[in-house]
This record gives structure tokens, sequence and C-alpha cells, in this order.
């Protein structure tokens, strides 16, 4: 699984260090995001033991969209089903 650990400008090498440290594979570094992968331990530890990320995002997707019909198509076309239930309801 691929992971983004948010954070602010600046803070990206303490988070990449955290994650490192944590034996947890980091893919890339950008401005105010760290991307990493692993299974559900590296989730558990990124949300437990990060303490310069903001937050912990699981990408369920990545595709380029120049138009906001092909946006819409393709969202469409991830498979939610695998992430959320039917009934489940989004606030």
């Amino acid at each position: 699984m691929k992971f983004i650990a948010t954070c602010k400008l600046g803070l990206e090498s303490l988070v990449t260090r955290q994650l490192r440290d944590l034996d947890i594979e980091v893919l890339e570094t950008a401005d105010a995001r760290v991307s990493f992968s692993g299974g559900a331990e590296a989730m558990v530890k990124s949300l437990l033991w990060l303490r310069t990320a903001e937050r912990v995002l699981l990408v369920v997707d990545e595709f380029d969209a120049e138009t906001f019909d092909e946006l819409f198509e393709k969202t469409k076309a991830t498979r939610w089903k695998q992430y959320l239930k039917p009934e489940t309801n989004i606030h």
C-alpha cells in the first residue's frame, strides 16, 4: 500500500528520518509531504509514532486528468468497494 504523510513546509526531512527510523520505506519527499509504502504494520507505526506529520493518508488511486470530465470518469472507475462498503456514509 502507498501512503502520504503530510507536514508543515520545511519538516519533510524530519518526517523522512522518522519513517526510516521506524524501518518504513520512503518513496518520495516533496513540499509538505512524504510518500511511503508498507502494509498494515507500517500504517499503524506511522499513525502512532510520527511526531512531525499532520496526517497519514492512504493512496487509493493515482491517475492524470486534464479535464473535469476525465477526472470524474477516472474517479468513478476507482475500485471504491475495496475501501468503502455501499452502506457507508461519508460526511
